[in-house]
């Protein structure tokens, strides 16, 4: 019985990854987080690469919303007349 519980011991054992194993393991799991994880400001820069129109009319917008806050309708109504004709 005693020889059992050793051999079953020694199976559980060796089952069990070697310190070794262990680093390597986690060396994997760190390098595939860095390659999953991204940055917000990479995600914006991709964002702009990849579509660098919608980042244009974004910025265009949010540009002219903010100058017809500043300077009231005035603003606008210079842009249209020297754009617009």
């Amino acid at each position: 019985m005693k020889k059992d519980k050793k051999v079953y011991t020694i199976l559980e054992n060796s089952a069990l990854p070697t310190k070794q194993q262990k680093e390597k393991i986690l060396d994997q799991i760190l390098f595939e987080y860095r390659k999953i994880y991204v940055s917000p400001a990479e995600k914006l820069l991709k964002l702009i690469i990849v579509y660098p129109w919608r980042f244009a009319f974004s910025f265009s917008t949010l540009q002219a919303v903010i100058c017809t806050m500043i300077w009231g309708t005035g603003y606008t109504n210079m842009i249209l007349r020297v754009f617009g004709g």
